[in-house]
């Protein structure tokens, strides 16, 4: 085995809908979706939750210059730190949007425009003093960031509509697919080929099963259902991501127990978690 990993993965934020501050937060953390990957030289990042603001002060204190950022979708808790993300305003970095969820086809520069508007935020993007690129894109599509990575996309069956991705390179798999409600349909398919075979997905889990029934039609799913779909899908090692934002650490680590009796191989995902993906043949 390499000891270099072909896909190294980090977690600046875990959870949804709102961040949670507090002693409460302490272990799994209180920053909404952000997580950094890293393949050789290729910085990607999924999501603009509140975990971009440290990752951002991170990036900048090392100095990367190229930086690819992709949305799941737009919903408040997964774009609310990109007007805090350092390396935007930094006129030696170089900043590529991508975007491919939206049903009205709107471009990712103008998702981006209303993340700057005023008067619900003092400035427009044309403050962001990085080369700012905007890429759109359909889901299905397969992207490359960089010459040895594909990036797998798929549609996920989420309000006003969302993307799933599955990173791939020498080898190694690793899955994002966040906000997402199991449908027994097509969208469920999508989840299953975006993870099959994975070293490693994060999932959302936001609802246990005794809760799902009064948020059906919210767009998300339980660590049940969940945990169904990655056995079918054969994937290797799967993270529950995407907590609720009132959930403190006892009952997450109570959820994360109960998951574990059933799924071995599940755990719930911390923020500042750090993994490791070796090259494999497939």
């Amino acid at each position: 085995m390499s000891l270099t990993p072909a896909i190294d993965i980090r977690v600046w934020g875990a959870r949804g809908t709102f961040p949670m501050v507090g002693a409460e937060a302490l272990e799994f953390g209180g920053h909404t979706s952000c997580v950094e990957v890293r393949t050789g030289a290729g910085v990607m990042i999924f999501d603009a939750g509140s975990g971009i603001i440290p990752l951002g002060k991170s990036l900048l204190e090392e100095g990367v210059t190229h930086i690819d950022l992709f949305f799941s979708h737009v919903h408040y808790d997964h774009i609310i730190g990109l007007p805090y993300f350092l390396p935007a305003f930094w006129n030696k970095a170089k900043l590529r949007i991508w975007a491919g969820h939206m049903l009205d086809g709107s471009t990712p520069e103008q998702l981006v425009d209303g993340i700057f508007r005023p008067p619900y935020f003092p400035i427009t993007k044309d403050y962001m003093r990085a080369d700012v690129e905007y890429h759109k894109f359909s889901p299905g599509d397969v992207l490359q960031p960089s010459p040895d990575v594909a990036l797998v996309t798929g549609a996920l069956n989420h309000p006003n509509g969302a993307v799933g991705y599955r990173v791939e390179r020498q080898g190694a798999v690793f899955s994002y697919l966040t906000d997402f409600e199991h449908d027994g349909g097509q969208g469920d398919a999508e989840v299953l080929r975006l993870a099959h075979d994975a070293d490693l997905a994060l999932l959302d889990t936001t609802y246990t099963p005794e809760e799902y029934p009064r948020y059906v039609k919210f767009g998300h799913s339980t660590w049940d259902h969940v945990g169904k779909m990655c056995a079918e899908a054969g994937v290797h090692r799967w993270g529950m991501y995407h907590h609720m934002h009132m959930r403190d650490d006892i009952d997450q680590r109570a959820i994360e127990e109960a998951a574990r009796k059933v799924y071995p191989n599940s755990f719930a995902v911390r923020q500042g978690q750090h993994f490791h993906l070796y090259p494999r043949a497939r």
